[in-house]
Formats: C-alpha cells, structure tokens, sequence
C-alpha cells in the first residue's frame, strides 16, 4: 500500500505516521508514504497558496492551481487512475468497511485542506471521494489523513503480526468489541472474570459475544440497530463444508455453523428473525428445498451460495419459507482462503445495506 499525501506541513504527517505500528509498517516496506508539500506549488514567490474568498467571508481559501499541479505530481508516481481522497467534516464518516475497502488499492491520494477549505472547482476535477473522520472539524485534513491511514493500514498484509487482529474486533457483526484482562488476576479488589479463567473456550465466546451485545446496546444503541447475526448452514460435498468454514469465521466473530448434512439437524423445527443473516451454503440448490423443510423465516436476509449450479433457480422455495434472498454466488474451482476472504467482505458490505431497509 502506498500512501500519497498532500499537506501543508508535512512534518505533522512524518511524526504521526512514522510511529508505532505504522512506523514500522513503513519501515519494513509493508506501507510506503510519500508526503508533498502544497507549498511546493504555489504561484508567488512568497510560498502562498491562500486567497480571500469570493462572496466575503471570514478566512482564507485555498487556491486551485497548487492543489491540482501537487495531485497531478502524485500521481506521477501512483498513475493516473489512484484514487484521491479529500479529507472533510462535509462527507460520509469513515467505518471499517469503508478502510478496509480502501486497503484493496495499490495506491491512495489523500488531500489535507486548511483555513476555510479548498476552491470547489479543483475538488471537482481531482477528487474521486470526500471522506469525513467524524462530525466535528479540525484546523486541517491532517488528523484525518492520518487516521484514515492508520485504520486502512490495519487491513494491509504484513502490518500486523497476527492477520486475524484487523479482522476480529469492534465493529465486525456491528459489535463492540468485548472487555478484556490482563494479569493480574485481582486489582484494586477487582476479579478477572472467572469464565475467561475455565479453560473452555465454547463458554468464553459466549461470554464474549454477551459482553459485545450489552456494551454495543449501551454506549452505541445505533450501531446495536445494525447489528446482525451470521448463522451459516451447509450441506453437500466436503469443498461445501469446508468453504463454510473459512467463509463463516471471515464474515463474523461469532457465527453459528450448522452442518444440515447430519439427519438430527435436519428434524429440528428452526427459525430465524429479521437481523439474522442466514448464509445456505450447498453443492446443488435442490438440496435446499429437501434439507430446510422445517426452518422458517421472518423477513431474513439471505445469501445463497452453491459450488456447481445457479444458486439462483430455487429463490422461490426460500421466499416461501420467509426468507428475503438478497444475493447469490457460484463457486468454481478449489476455492482458497483468498476467495473466501474477498466474498466475506462483499457479504459484510451487502449486510449493512440489507439493514438500512
């Protein structure tokens, strides 16, 4: 991943991101930061590159000629299809998909405005996205640009030591993360919980998951609203089963799996509720229909996937059932890690849209 940034003081980007773990990110070339100077571009002799606004107004205007000649300079070295991104209040806040989107590219423009902003004819010829950390405003897009790098970073292979620590924590499934302990066992009169001391790793996570649920409806009830329950039924060859796996794991912290080749599963009356995400997972569609007799729905979301035919052809059973099939996949092929890694992030994507309706 390679960041471009352009600022007005680069020294405020150098510190910042040059330290901890992002420091070393870009010290052992899993992160690469190219910081420009705005100044650089200015057309007088005196470095400026502010003017009084047009209208009137209190403060001062970036003019548009530095900023796009300092684009058109980082792009020499990103290309010119990078994606340059403007730090702003006046935009959709930064979430975790949103960063872990943005880690996909190879190369990432940010642009920091100061004073009162930046001329709107240069952001409409340059910038491809405006992005906001927040509903508050800074002095400059500086913070931001390191903030945005920071949560992007996370997402980048190598910058982490262990690759599941981007993935597992707030946020995913919607939930804060849970509360966490360290040695000592008692502090301050004050125990570890004794669960997380039993050894049995079942109940920790569902401790865990629990603690997630209560603080997520306490400190953020509107994330709470959003929030879903990823529940992944499978069934068919062992690619199937096997796929499952690795899906279920990179789509929630806490799935449920349920393998609907066992005949005991099969007898058992289930139903599922409008925040449940149900994920069907088979080699043919047609087994569906003969193995999800007694599940019922209640406006679910639902994503089907088969590894040979058209998921697609046995819609009509699940809505029957009170499903809302909202999307399908086919799987070809031996599908790796990758695979299931990419389709997670388009099923995660695709869960916070069903949840806005």
């Amino acid at each position: 991943m390679n960041f471009h940034v352009l600022t007005l003081f680069p020294d405020m980007i150098n510190t910042v991101a040059r330290t901890s773990i992002m420091g070393r990110a870009i010290a052992s070339g899993a992160v690469a930061l190219n910081v420009i100077n705005i100044r650089d571009f200015s057309i007088h002799g005196t470095k400026r590159v502010d003017d009084y606004p047009y209208g009137g107004g209190a403060g001062m205007v970036m003019e548009p000629e530095p900023i796009f000649q300092a684009v058109m300079k980082a792009k020499e070295a990103a290309g010119s299809s990078a994606r340059v991104i403007y730090l702003t209040p006046a935009a959709k806040v930064l979430d975790q998909l949103k960063a872990e989107e943005l880690a996909k590219e190879q190369d990432l423009i940010l642009l920091c405005g100061h004073y009162e902003g930046i001329d709107d004819r240069v952001l409409e010829e340059v910038v491809d996205e405006n992005i906001s950390i927040g509903d508050y405003v800074l002095t400059g897009g500086e913070l931001g640009a390191c903030v945005l790098m920071d949560a992007v970073s996370r997402f980048v292979q190598g910058v982490l030591h262990n690759d599941e620590s981007s993935q597992v924590e707030s946020h995913q499934d919607n939930l804060l993360e849970y509360p966490q302990f360290t040695r000592p066992e008692v502090w301050h009169d004050k125990a570890v919980p004794k669960v997380l001391l039993s050894g049995d790793h079942q109940k920790i996570l569902e401790w865990r998951h629990a603690q997630s649920v209560e603080r997520t409806k306490e400190r953020r009830p509107d994330l709470f609203e959003k929030s879903f329950k990823v529940t992944v039924l499978y069934f068919g060859s062992e690619a199937a089963s096997e796929f499952a796996e690795k899906l279920s794991v990179r789509v929630s912290r806490y799935p449920v799996l349920l393998d609907y080749s066992r005949a005991k599963l099969v007898k058992q009356k289930r139903s599922f509720g409008a925040s449940d995400l149900v994920i069907v997972i088979t080699d043919t569609p047609e087994e569906a229909s003969k193995r999800m007799e007694r599940i019922h729905a209640d406006r679910s979301p639902l994503i089907c996937i088969s590894t040979e035919e058209d998921p697609q052809q046995n819609r009509s059973f699940f809505e029957e059932r009170g499903f809302c099939p909202k999307q399908s996949f086919r799987l070809t092929g031996e599908q790796g890690v990758s695979d299931a890694e990419e389709l997670a992030f388009r099923i995660r994507k695709l869960a916070g849209e069903f949840l806005k309706n």
